[in-house]
């Protein structure tokens, strides 16, 4: 011992006898290399840890998923006990670190599996495993990742907690999290659970994505009517947003709202609107629609020959055809073309005409209309794609 420390003295006298440059170098040196050495240990347990979680996830999320679905869809009623033992039966003692593969096979259960949530033995899978227990603690943690991780594995498996619990993320300033409680709130609460549509937040398209999965797996049956947010909102994005969730879930007491919304002054919120009425078979519009297309920008042009096609009345074949006729734009072309090969006999009539008629380069835009494996709006709506997939022939 009495060696080291004379050792130590020697170096410690040398160090001092060395110009102040030189101590300033050396300094550095042995400072870089610390925080480097304390790095690359950090890396490596990092890596390490989130190796093991994917081994665990790899290993066991599969045998979990049907283990979970065979409860949940049995004719047997299970208690949350009988739940508990014949998980430690077949997976041992019921630690954190399950959870890591427990929550995501549980989720891929609800996601895959219509009807998981009206389960008999849905609520003796959450309470056996305490799976309400695990994901309240993950809001309480101090990691931001994890917050999120929990608001939304709560929304996806149709779980409740209490508002105390999850508001104050609702007005985080984080905006990321305020974002994403904002939206699981509607799925996790039973008390005014659309109550932060009237806030100032605008929504980017995965948040919108993710505020339907919530109308979609929560609230299907009891929406709210969104011509109030159509009507009051000044941000446009957010009008927009609410025309396409009440055209989507069929909502006729929008309808007059959404007509209204024809006179906005941003053309591309009167472009979904547009799309709405016809979404939503508004027939008595078609001619209002018809008497706006001269006057409108493209984009809206082209939203009507849409609306006009999916309502597909049958009295407006003449306006298609002078929409084809008098379009210099290709793209428009083809839509005001497809329009007319979907309207009816009279329409396909019509098209025929055309096939024989027009010019070479028009006569392309008309054979990609007809040709089955080029998808467009129209084709998806009419079920163009759809029959023919059922005249392939099998194992094609």
């Amino acid at each position: 011992m009495t060696s080291i420390i004379d050792y130590a003295e020697y170096w410690w006298f040398s160090f001092s006898s060395y110009p102040l440059v030189v101590k300033i170098a050396i300094c550095v040196i042995v400072f870089s290399s610390a925080v480097t050495l304390l790095l690359m240990a950090r890396i490596f347990i990092v890596r390490r840890n989130k190796k093991r979680k994917r081994e665990i996830i790899t290993r066991l999320r599969p045998q979990l998923f049907s283990f979970l679905r065979n409860i949940i869809l049995s004719r047997d009623i299970y208690t949350g006990e009988d739940v508990h033992t014949l998980y430690e039966q077949q997976f041992g003692r019921l630690e954190k670190k399950a959870y890591l593969s427990l929550i995501p096979a549980l989720e891929d259960v609800v996601f895959q599996e219509k009807g998981t949530l009206d389960s008999d033995n849905y609520n003796s899978v959450i309470i056996g495993l305490k799976i309400n227990k695990c994901l309240e603690e993950r809001l309480d943690s101090s990691s931001k990742r994890m917050q999120l991780l929990a608001l939304q594995a709560l929304s996806r498996l149709g779980l409740t907690v209490a508002d105390s619990k999850i508001l104050p993320y609702a007005y985080s300033n984080d905006k990321v999290l305020r974002k994403e409680s904002r939206a699981s709130y509607m799925g996790v609460s039973n008390n005014n659970p659309f109550k932060f549509f009237d806030e100032e937040d605008t929504f980017n398209e995965w948040e919108e994505i993710n505020l339907m999965q919530q109308f979609e797996m929560h609230h299907k049956d009891h929406l709210p009517d969104f011509s109030k947010w159509i009507r009051y909102s000044e941000d446009d994005e957010k009008i927009k947003f609410f025309i396409r969730q009440a055209a989507y879930f069929n909502q006729q007491t929008a309808l007059s709202t959404i007509v209204a919304i024809l006179q906005h002054d941003d053309y591309r919120v009167r472009k979904e609107a547009i799309i709405a009425i016809g979404k939503l078979n508004a027939a008595d519009q078609e001619s209002k629609l018809i008497n706006l297309y001269f006057s409108q920008p493209l984009v809206c042009q082209f939203a009507i020959i849409e609306a006009v096609s999916f309502l597909n009345t049958g009295n407006s074949l003449e306006f298609l055809k002078n929409a084809y006729e008098l379009s210099g734009n290709p793209d428009l072309k083809r839509l005001s073309a497809e329009a007319i090969y979907f309207y009816g006999d009279q329409g396909r009539e019509l098209f025929e005409v055309l096939l024989k008629t027009e010019n070479a380069a028009n006569k392309k835009i008309l054979e990609h209309v007809q040709n089955k494996l080029i998808t467009s709006t129209l084709k998806t709506f009419h079920g163009f794609a759809k029959s023919y997939d059922q005249n392939v022939a099998p194992g094609f």
